[in-house]
């Protein structure tokens, strides 16, 4: 499995996504500052306290990553289908279902990855940005720093199996813009506001889309080994 990965990675050029993420990092780091200046300047607070800050971090972070889990697997399994070039690889004598199961592991693996260490980064970034600028006088207590990473893991867990679920769209359709449109209308309806607060803030959703995720994924791959890949 683990030979699978890297031969996996190293085709796709892994480190050319890691520059992608590292890139998300900055570009969400940038918007938080500019709409706490731009809130600022209007004369009202962009976050209340460490709690919302973590919040709407969260909510960026799991928003661009499981689109970026959608590209992903449209690189690793719904282009190759469209490209035919999937033939090649089931033409090694390794079981079709372990193939797919070490592409999709990569998605799992790297979103759950990038989502807990964005968040810390972006969190990070933001409490000494909020010393600086002084945007709001709540204190930061050893509580709040240990819930706010016990979320990130669950919320990361979730999202991280959640993020596959585009993956049935793009099989049956074989199209690649089918996955990751299907990817970013999930995150919008998670993500999006409702009444002030978000379907994605009640932590018990992703934790059940994530295990319908998982179903769906294996739905997709099960008939793998006697599946046409010409059509």
């Amino acid at each position: 499995m683990l030979k699978l990965m890297k031969l996996e990675m190293k085709k796709i050029k892994m480190s050319g996504y890691i520059k992608g993420a590292l890139l998300a990092n900055l570009i969400i780091l940038a918007f938080l500052v500019l709409v706490t200046f731009a809130s600022k300047s209007d004369g009202d607070i962009a976050f209340k306290g460490y709690s919302e800050m973590f919040l709407i971090t969260g909510t960026f972070v799991r928003g661009t990553f499981s689109i970026f889990a959608a590209v992903l697997i449209s690189r690793l399994i719904i282009g190759e289908y469209t490209n035919k070039t999937i033939t090649l690889m089931f033409m090694y004598p390794i079981k079709r279902k372990h193939i797919m199961l070490a592409k999709l592991t990569i998605v799992i693996i790297f979103t759950f990855i990038s989502m807990v260490i964005s968040n810390i980064f972006s969190n990070f970034c933001m409490y000494f940005f909020n010393a600086f600028a002084k945007l709001f006088t709540d204190t930061l207590t050893v509580d709040m720093v240990a819930q706010n990473i016990i979320s990130i893991f669950v919320y990361s867990i979730g999202y991280s199996f959640l993020s596959l679920i585009p993956i049935y769209v793009g099989m049956k359709r074989k199209s690649t813009s089918a996955t990751i449109v299907t990817s970013i209308i999930l995150t919008s309806i998670l993500n999006g506001s409702f009444n002030g607060s978000s379907l994605s803030s009640i932590i018990i959703i992703p934790l059940i889309l994530g295990i319908v995720g998982a179903v769906i994924s294996y739905i997709s791959i099960k008939d793998v080994e006697d599946a046409d890949v010409v059509n």
